[in-house]
């Protein structure tokens, strides 16, 4: 049988990206917990930000990137549960949260260095001769943020009447 996104094309973009996404995620959570590693695919950009920048603000986090705010509390609420950040409040301003790594999270980061300079090894080499792949993604995702898909199809649907 056809493969029945791929047949659609552009239409079946964000199934397509959510697919590969969804590919990506299963493999790198299997051989996590084959390594023994308790974390999550999609820490690995919380864990990056706060290491940077030593206490990180929910919003800030957020910001960076380009995430909910209510995601990054549920990854980071999992994170903190399973003792990889630390939270406490601000101390010049109470009502903002800041992260910091934890000792555990300190001890392991070496060794996911390692795993994600692998993992953008072979990512590189899976894209093999298209780099301009992330050229074309930076663009959609910025005309994205300037108008909604949604709201794009909205506006196409008014011209029309």
């Amino acid at each position: 049988m056809k493969d029945k996104v791929r047949e659609m094309g552009l239409t079946t973009l964000a199934t397509r990206l959510k697919r590969i996404s969804d590919k990506l995620s299963f493999s790198v959570r299997s051989m996590y917990k084959e390594l023994d590693i308790d974390v999550e695919p999609n820490w690995y950009l919380v864990l990056l930000t706060v290491k940077e920048n030593d206490a990180v603000a929910v919003m800030d986090l957020a910001q960076a990137l380009g995430f909910r705010h209510q995601s990054v509390m549920t990854m980071t609420g999992k994170m903190i549960n399973r003792g990889y950040l630390t939270s406490r409040k601000d101390p010049t301003d109470g009502r903002r949260t800041v992260f910091q790594l934890t000792a555990k999270a300190e001890q392991v980061f070496p060794r996911l260095q390692d795993i994600w300079a692998k993992g953008e090894s072979i990512l590189t080499d899976l894209v093999g001769p298209h780099q301009q792949l992330l050229s074309a993604l930076n663009d959609f995702e910025d005309k994205l943020n300037d108008a909604s898909f949604g709201d794009r199809i909205l506006q196409q649907l008014k011209n029309e009447a």
